[in-house]
């Protein structure tokens, strides 16, 4: 299969890494990046060429995809360090995100930061819920037992 030339640019920026594993990795995800162009724009002739505009809608376009934020997240940020690795500016990059994502959020429990979604997961609601209504149950047994009653 021929290499295109933003492939090859691509390949290129990669390699200062010392192992395979960032090309076999990176280098699926600047492919769909690279249909996504072809489908929606002209081909720049190089990866310095890209308009920081293409990069924020490949931005929104990862949004608007039926995939898990997790994946979206993966996919702009292999391009963001193809781009990145390849001379882009580092400035413009910071200010490529998918706009579903907000800011990241100190977790006051842990000295670390986690994303804070628009649409909560699926997963993190049904265990909301769940907790909700133990604690409900439990507020519920407390209140019935006689040994609770005013004096």
């Amino acid at each position: 299969m021929l290499e295109t030339p933003l492939t090859a640019q691509a390949r290129l920026a990669l390699n200062r890494y010392s192992s395979d594993n960032p090309i076999r990795t990176l280098l699926p995800l600047w492919r769909q990046f690279e249909d996504f162009l072809q489908s929606h724009s002209r081909m720049p002739a190089s990866i310095l060429e890209i308009p920081e505009d293409t990069l924020r809608a490949y931005a929104s376009y990862l949004d608007y995809r039926d995939c898990h934020v997790d994946d979206a997240l993966v996919a702009l940020s292999a391009v963001l360090l193809v781009c990145l690795n390849a001379g882009y500016s580092g400035k413009v990059l910071r200010t490529i995100v998918i706009p579903r994502i907000r800011r990241p959020v100190e977790n006051r429990q842990w000295d670390a930061f986690r994303l804070r979604t628009y649409q909560p997961l699926e997963s993190s609601q049904l265990a909301r819920s769940r907790r909700r209504r133990a604690k409900r149950e439990v507020c519920a047994q407390d209140a019935a037992r006689p040994d609770n009653a005013p004096m």
